[in-house]
């Protein structure tokens, strides 16, 4: 979508990229959007890109647009700062009083005890951990459908190309494509979009994906849950 790199964007342009939302899309959205380009600390390439990527999360939640992208904002933060979840917090919500009243407090005062208790509930909350979760999934899953569709697409030129080597250069590449007997079908209930044709995707990730989030709901560290690998023993011990 062109308007992700735009310089500036609009109401209309958020319009466009969420339709089933864009009555309830106000300006303030847009201006959080428009001031994440231009703030120096936020570490995210683009909060508009990053918004239509894991849009599936917010059909999913019952947040406003705002909130949605707010999240997206503090995950951004948070990951910048190597799970530092209370200045995540106070740097997207710098603006209610709140966390102006606590911000500047001894770090050991009950005032900024209530500011980091908020932090850390907000940090657990559902949308903030379907965010995560997702932007933690692997690759295969978050275009497993782009990639069965390049399926699709090799195996219609083995069939219909007009010259054999074509053909030929085609069942080739669908053979390497679709090689593997661990090919199963991928769930992650968090909000990606389903493909009846992601059953060529491997169960141990599915089993990684879900050990994630639970592992995030819990609050573990996004770096020890990037840490984590496919042998679900390891996971359910650390889950434990």
């Amino acid at each position: 979508m062109t308007l992700v790199n735009k310089d500036h964007t609009t109401l209309a342009d958020l319009q466009e990229a969420f339709p089933s939302r864009k009555n309830s899309i106000t300006q303030e959205v847009v201006d959080v959007i428009n001031e994440s380009t231009n703030d120096p600390e936020f570490q995210a390439t683009s909060l508009l890109k990053d918004a239509i990527t894991y849009e599936a999360v917010l059909q999913r939640n019952k947040a406003s647009v705002l909130e949605y992208v707010n999240a997206l904002k503090f995950c951004a933060f948070m990951i910048s700062l190597e799970d530092n979840y209370t200045e995540a917090y106070k740097r997207v919500f710098n603006d209610r009083e709140f966390v102006k009243e606590r911000a500047n407090q001894p770090t050991h005062s009950t005032k900024y005890k209530e500011l980091t208790s908020a932090a850390s509930r907000y940090r657990r909350s559902k949308v903030v951990v379907d965010i995560l979760t997702v932007s933690q999934a692997p690759l295969e899953l978050l275009f497993g459908g782009a990639r069965m569709q390049a399926v699709g697409v090799l195996a219609d030129m083995m069939m219909s190309a007009k010259y054999d080597k074509d053909r030929i250069s085609a069942a080739k590449e669908l053979l390497i494509a679709t090689k593997g007997a661990d090919n199963m079908k991928i769930e992650l209930d968090v909000g990606v979009k389903e493909n009846s044709m992601q059953d060529m995707l491997h169960k141990q990730l599915s089993e990684l994906a879900s050990n994630q989030k639970a592992l995030l709901e819990s609050g573990v560290s996004i770096g020890s849950v990037q840490k984590l690998g496919i042998t679900t023993e390891v996971i359910e011990g650390e889950l434990e």
